[in-house]
């Protein structure tokens, strides 16, 4: 469904964690039944269903977002900073890589040539960066990008990059990390306080266009 309006942006927020919360509850309550001997595997195999939600979300609320932006058809200086390096992303990696004063010269008069130009932010869930191993300073920087706020979160850094990630890298790489239903239920409800925060900031800095670039 195409994102145009501020109703279907929220429709999307919402829908998309919805499933993804319910999941998780079903899965906590099959584990909860589950006998001795079969925990262990279930519950590493729940430590991915964490991740996946955890990266599915944040591509999904972030894309959602970039979206409705460019649907609006705004122009380039209309944006606030960080969206519109979203939007000018592939020029800037190219201009700024090179390291002749011509280049760079070339950079800031695309800068300023382009800045009345309606400009189309792409959106496709790869514009959303997460390498696959969304640890929490790319969760920042992505946050950060859509002219939102991570920080509140930092406290959680630690448990994200070394638990959520850590031990569901080895377990992908085959190895015997054991993870309890205490460990996964403190991840998925960490995960979830974030992931509705995320919800909260997009569809407010959406309800409030702090995406345009401020007078």
């Amino acid at each position: 469904m195409a994102i145009r309006t501020l109703e279907e942006l929220e429709a999307t927020l919402t829908a998309d964690l919805k499933w993804r919360v319910q999941e998780m509850f079903v899965f906590e309550k099959m584990a909860e039944k589950a006998r001795e001997h079969e925990l262990s595997a279930l519950m590493r195999a729940g430590l991915a269903l964490v991740y996946a939600h955890w990266e599915g979300y944040v591509k999904t609320a972030g894309s959602g977002y970039l979206e409705y932006i460019s649907r609006k058809r705004l122009k380039l200086g209309q944006l606030r900073p960080e969206v519109a390096a979203v939007a000018l992303r592939n020029v800037i990696t190219t201009l700024s890589q090179q390291k002749s004063s011509e280049s760079h010269t070339d950079l800031v008069r695309t800068l300023w040539d382009r800045a009345d130009e309606t400009i189309a932010v792409p959106y496709e869930t790869t514009t959303i960066r997460t390498n696959a191993n969304l640890k929490f300073e790319l969760f920042a920087s992505i946050m950060h990008s859509l002219g939102c706020d991570a920080s509140r979160h930092r406290a959680h850094e630690m448990l994200i990059d070394e638990r959520l990630l850590g031990w569901r890298n080895e377990i992908a790489h085959g190895r015997g990390q054991l993870v309890t239903l205490t460990d996964w239920i403190v991840m998925r409800d960490v995960v979830e306080v974030i992931l509705r925060d995320v919800r909260t900031q997009v569809s407010n800095a959406a309800a409030m266009n702090t995406f345009m670039r401020q007078q």
